[in-house]
């Protein structure tokens, strides 16, 4: 082959790779819609304690404020919506009616969190749906692993 031949290819598989590169930049730029869910997980708990707590991120892409109203579990007894707070050198519990998200918000321990009362973890079960009720969005059934909360 010849100079202009070899020339030619390399050419050509640059040009490939800048596309794929491109394509790829795009992909990643592409503006996400709606509610988006990650690292949801639930703590385990050691045979015989039925309460936990479940945390995730909860990222609005929908250009608007979003309000959590609620969460619920099928197979938990009781699920609300906590934060945690030190007030005056002590550690209280608030329950939260509402979270509103404008960008994201964190359940994550020691701050707000999901509080799961009545659930039976003898099963080993290794995730758990959750559902959350928006009042202005339609409800949203999340995977919750199942982890150690050092994990």
């Amino acid at each position: 082959m010849n100079r202009l031949g070899i020339l030619a290819v390399l050419n050509k598989s640059v040009l490939l790779v800048l596309l794929s590169l491109i394509l790829v930049a795009c992909e990643q730029q592409a503006p996400k819609e709606g509610i988006e869910v990650s690292d949801a997980w639930v703590r385990k708990m050691p045979p015989g304690v039925s309460n936990t707590a479940a945390f995730m991120t909860i990222k609005n892409h929908t250009g608007q404020a979003v309000t959590l109203t609620d969460v619920s579990m099928e197979q938990a007894g009781h699920v609300m919506m906590h934060e945690s707070k030190v007030v005056d050198g002590m550690a209280k519990m608030e329950h939260l009616d509402a979270v509103v998200i404008n960008d994201e918000v964190i359940f994550e321990p020691g701050a707000k969190h999901i509080m799961v009362m009545g659930l039976d973890m003898s099963d080993n079960a290794k995730s758990y749906n959750i559902r959350l009720h928006f009042d202005n969005q339609p409800s949203l059934d999340v995977t919750a692993q199942v982890r150690d909360a050092n994990q």
